[in-house]
């Protein structure tokens, strides 16, 4: 397969109608990889972003964006590497009270950790603005030792795990704990999950400048929310998720670009690590034979097998109020040894923006992401973008 690397030109023709629309304060940062370029990797800035103090700043290779449900594949990948590649069979039950170091209600035991990573454990849906998956009084900061409170007095319900597709953040805190309890650190604390997750995953791959909610309020941008319909169509957002820090395992990560771009290669296969490479056949392929439509679920990953002017990929996408992501690449026929053709990413500041323009349309995010693969590979992109692949509907939730 022939892959051509994008032009700036071909860029800035797909953002600006959005530019456009907002002329000034709207940044997009998106990197393009394949083994075939000269440089494996290559990133385009368009538009413009200020600091959350109106300050301009400049959109360049180290301008931090929240990447939010994104955050879900680096936790997938701590999983399979810490925990999943001993034991693939283990529940929360083994970690949960009398069994282990947490305080979670048997209610939950039988679980599989396997299927809190693809999306089947049979929690609630939360990506909404009217979860069902926490204190009714829940505090602020809300904390992971007040989460496994919660989860060991009044869990939320469990339905079929393992039977049904259902997106749920709180799946991915729940690990974040789980982590942090059997890792070598050995808490029930936010910092030792992220400890681990810098000694096991951003450090063996250089990622040096990526953190979770942490970043400096005169570096991060400021975000909008897009709400179609209303005068003016967008206004400032808050940074950050009140469900911080307990659910940074679910969408707490802030990323520059370079950084993202080295994710992507390793996802790719390009970038190689001796103990994070051979994870990438399990987290890229289907766990379980139930699906989310004709999407296939691996652990953290979605899988789509294209179609309908598609290109088929293995991606995951992001919201949360202010920021919007997405991450995609063309399957490879052996992950981990068989670097992928060609993959995406794209970050912005902002949440809401559709192709269209209207409140139905695909995130642009999605909608940039997959024209590019299409480009990529030669092809033109369709007018009619609703069949690109993407699995966040609701603005609010990571």
């Amino acid at each position: 397969m022939t892959i051509v690397e994008p032009t700036q030109a071909q860029v800035d023709a797909l953002v600006a109608p959005y530019l456009e629309t907002q002329a000034s304060g709207l940044g997009f940062a998106i990197g393009c990889a394949s083994p075939g370029f000269a440089q494996p990797g290559r990133l385009y800035f368009a538009g413009n972003v200020t600091n959350q103090f109106g300050q301009a700043l400049d959109l360049v290779a180290t301008t931090p964006f929240e990447i939010a449900s994104i955050s879900k594949t680096f936790t997938a990948t701590l999983y399979a590497r810490l925990i999943r590649s001993g034991n693939p069979n283990l529940t929360i039950g083994d970690f949960g009270q009398p069994n282990g170091p947490l305080p979670i209600s048997p209610k939950l035991a039988g679980i599989t950790l396997d299927e809190l990573m693809s999306f089947t454990s049979g929690l609630p849906q939360d990506n909404s603005d009217a979860p069902v998956d926490s204190p009714p009084q829940r505090p602020s900061p809300y904390s992971m030792p007040g989460m496994l409170s919660y989860l060991g007095a009044a869990p939320p319900p469990v339905t079929s795990p393992g039977q049904r597709f259902t997106y749920s953040n709180l799946a991915f805190a729940i690990m974040s704990a789980i982590l942090a309890s059997g890792g070598t650190i050995g808490d029930r604390r936010v910092g030792a999950f992220v400890r681990l997750m810098r000694e096991n995953v951003f450090g063996p791959l250089g990622i040096s400048a990526t953190y979770f909610d942490d970043a400096s309020l005169a570096e991060l941008p400021l975000g909008y929310n897009y709400n179609y319909g209303s005068s003016p169509a967008y206004s400032t957002a808050q940074p950050g998720w009140v469900f911080f820090p307990a659910y940074f395992g679910a969408g707490g990560i802030v990323a520059t670009p370079n950084d993202m771009l080295q994710w992507l290669r390793f996802n790719m296969g390009i970038v190689r690590n001796a103990q994070l490479s051979p994870l990438l056949s399990v987290l890229q392929t289907p766990v379980t034979t139930v699906t989310a439509g004709v999407t296939r679920l691996g652990l953290g990953w979605f899988i789509s097998p294209g179609g309908n002017g598609s290109p088929a990929s293995v991606f995951k996408d992001g919201r949360l109020h202010g920021f919007g992501s997405y991450i995609a690449f063309l399957p490879s026929p052996d992950p981990g040894v068989t670097p992928s053709p060609a993959g995406v990413f794209v970050l912005l500041n902002a949440e809401g923006i559709t192709d269209t323009q209207e409140k139905e349309g695909v995130p642009i995010a999605v909608a940039l992401a997959n024209d590019l693969l299409l480009i990529m590979q030669g092809q033109t992109p369709p007018t009619d973008k609703s069949h690109y692949p993407h699995l966040t509907p609701q603005a609010g939730r990571a």
